[in-house]
């Protein structure tokens, strides 16, 4: 295959290098670049990537440095020099980076555009202007064919913002190479435009008056700090009410350094018991702890039920042939593991590696159509954690596993991510998600199936979620009901400060109304396999 990457010399980056090279060596393929014109970003824009570099990456390597055309070890030409003129009918690919209508001519010409505009002018005017862009892959005939919304969870400045946006550009062109036919949204257009050398110089004040606000604040606050809430249900709970509203939410206490997330009910022999993760910010690493609701309604003591030399979270429970099966994210182990309890709710022993070799965070287990299907986010190089939707499927649950033939299916960090278990209503298929766009776990959403198959995936929104008065907080991003027993979880501030801390916790609590009863936990088929 002969791919060809149209691009501006003065925008030549280190990605254009790694992207050639992971094209030559996972594709065979032969890649040539041909340069426009010579045009130049602003003085005052190359001035602020100059003060990035030094100030808030230490001289970091970023996909997004330039590079000396001369240092690349692609084969580069100028795009009005004789021997490219030999050469680009011969393409199989021509991705066009510049927009100039100049571009060579190939058997499938692709422009690149950000937020519909090409070119690295328009990419670094849409980040400063509105965030980090839509980016999408238009053919000529303006058919758009493949689409991605980025998540900006690791971007650092705006250097860091350019460099996210190249690596889930070479995600998207790599899926979009191996099956054209993806599912797309529709393209946003808007002009951004670029800012003054004043508006940069006022822009880099602000961020260092940030920086010195967040040192401030770290020193008053925990970074972070996540609670779980819960409550027992009459009948109808968040999904059938699309609201936080109800019987008031009770919060599981935790430790000064711990905060608990990913809460996930479950019920063993008529016991309502929640798993979910713990984390001693001391040493950021997780372990699954997991508490026992008594007689009486209310959760005793958490306990921890499963450490692992990694990190741990997202506790997906399943029951399947009569046995209960545990899947914990194990993303730091690259795979995905299947544990059974020797003596529930403790004494879990790894039983079967489902999936391995990649980043897999909040696995959710779903049968539809006779078959299984794991849902899962997955991280490629150095982008984010939460915009690549990964879809694997099998007959059996412990496999063999295959890739959905569109993965990721998805690259939109305001639904892509899992936020809890897959919901049924007759053969309509329903999944939480994490609406990242704002920030990571700031809000939720469900979203209808409305497609899946080995080879399509297709969902549509139904409602989205964010704090408010009655689970107060910065982000929201679980929700799980097992029986009668409803969960979810959000982020609030945690002064270091003991006197403080009862302050928030009181601001933070949650309202609504009070039950008539505790109502015991019954099975609830909707939230079930």
């Amino acid at each position: 295959m002969k791919i060809c990457l149209y691009a501006n010399p003065a925008h030549a980056r280190q990605w254009l290098q790694t992207f050639a090279d992971r094209l030559t060596r996972d594709l065979s393929a032969d890649v040539v670049i041909l340069w426009s014109d010579d045009k130049p970003l602003p003085d005052h824009i190359l001035q602020h990537l100059q003060t990035e570099k030094r100030r808030l990456h230490h001289g970091q390597r970023l996909e997004s440095d330039p590079i000396d055309v001369d240092d690349l070890s692609v084969d580069s030409f100028d795009v009005s020099t004789e021997h490219s003129a030999r050469v680009r009918l011969a393409f199989d690919l021509v991705l066009d980076l510049v927009g100039d209508g100049y571009e060579p001519v190939g058997n499938d010409v692709i422009k690149i555009v950000y937020d519909g505009n090409p070119g690295d002018r328009a990419l670094i005017a849409a980040i400063l202007q509105y965030g980090l862009p839509q980016i999408a892959l238009v053919k000529t005939d303006g058919t758009v064919v493949a689409t991605a919304h980025p998540s900006a969870e690791l971007a650092v400045g705006l250097s860091g913002a350019m460099e996210q946006c190249f690596i889930r550009l070479c995600t998207l062109i790599r899926a979009y190479i191996a099956n054209p036919h993806r599912t797309t949204h529709a393209l946003i257009t808007r002009q951004a435009e670029m800012p003054t050398a004043r508006q940069m110089r006022v822009r880099l004040l602000k961020s260092r008056m940030r920086g010195a606000l967040k040192s401030i604040y770290y020193k008053l606050f925990r970074a972070g700090h996540w609670r779980i809430g819960w409550r027992w249900l009459d009948e109808e709970g968040v999904v059938e009410r699309q609201s936080l509203a109800g019987e008031r939410w009770q919060v599981i206490r935790d430790p000064e350094t711990h905060f608990y997330a990913d809460p996930v009910p479950w019920i063993e022999d008529g016991r309502s018991y929640l798993f979910f993760e713990d984390l001693d910010e001391k040493t950021q690493k997780g372990v699954i702890s997991v508490v026992a609701f008594g007689d009486d309604g209310h959760p005793g003591a958490a306990k921890v039920c499963l450490e692992e030399e990694y990190h741990l979270s997202y506790p997906f429970m399943i029951s399947h042939e009569g046995e209960t099966y545990m899947i914990p994210e194990t993303s730091a182990n690259r795979d995905v593991a299947l544990y059974k309890a020797a003596n529930f709710p403790f004494g879990w022993h790894r039983h079967a590696t489902l999936l391995e070799g990649l980043e897999a965070a909040d696995v959710t287990l779903t049968r539809h159509e006779q078959r299984w299907w794991i849902f899962c986010v997955t991280r490629e190089g150095e982008g984010g954690y939460s915009d690549c939707l990964s879809l694997f499927y099998a007959d059996d649950l412990l496999g063999p596993w295959q890739p959905h033939a569109q993965n990721p299916v998805l690259i939109d960090v305001s639904a892509a991510r899992p936020a809890g278990n897959m919901l049924r209503d007759g053969d309509r298929l329903f999944r939480p998600v994490q609406d990242c766009a704002r920030s990571y776990g700031a809000g939720l959403k469900l979203f209808e199936v409305t497609c899946l198959t080995p080879q399509a995936f297709e969902q549509k929104e139904v409602f989205s979620l964010a704090p408010d008065a009655h689970w107060p907080g910065r982000k929201l991003h679980t929700l799980n009901r097992a029986g009668n027993l409803e969960v979810i979880d959000g982020a609030i501030l945690r002064p270091r400060m003991s006197f403080l801390r009862a302050l928030c916790e009181r601001w933070f609590a949650p309202q609504g109304s009070e039950p008539d009863a505790l109502v015991r936990s019954l099975p609830n088929p909707d939230w079930h396999l």
